[in-house]
């Protein structure tokens, strides 16, 4: 019998996860605020924090930049737009079809310590990048520890 190594992090990990996509399918309809579960699709999103900024990077493959809106609502930002269906309905019809099309809307809350008005939006490879740099008090900051 092998020993496995039991990291309680990752099954923690995996509930939060599971936890935050209850809470984003059941909530907005409870509260009235059904503005992403109305739209036809919903693009991954990830979410990071560098020592300098906030990251929001979004998967848009097959999207012009004119067709994404990047916006600052409070302490939020707001992606969205619209991926349109690229081919054609033939006689025979469409006979697999697995790629979303459609309007997207996602909304991110922002840390306080986020400076929202100098958000910058960079769209690269089909990927939508929206930095927002964090305010001078919320930097990391070293401090020098002293013998006694």
């Amino acid at each position: 019998m092998a020993l496995v190594r039991w990291t309680p992090g990752t099954e923690l990990e995996t509930l939060r996860h599971e936890m935050e996509r209850l809470f984003e399918r059941t909530l907005p309809k409870m509260f009235g605020y059904e503005m992403e579960a109305e739209h036809g699709w919903r693009p991954g999103l990830d979410v990071r924090e560098t020592e300098e900024a906030y990251v929001v990077e979004t998967d848009l493959p097959g999207m012009a930049a004119e067709d994404i809106t990047v916006e600052v609502e409070g302490p939020y930002v707001v992606v969205k737009g619209e991926r349109r269906a690229e081919h054609e309905e033939t006689k025979e019809g469409v006979k697999r079809a697995e790629r979303a099309f459609g309007k997207f809307y996602r909304r991110v809350a922002l840390p306080e310590a986020a400076k929202a008005a100098e958000a910058e939006a960079r769209y690269v490879n089909g990927v939508l990048t929206v930095t927002v740099p964090k305010a001078e008090e919320a930097k990391a900051k070293a401090i020098t520890v002293k013998a006694a």
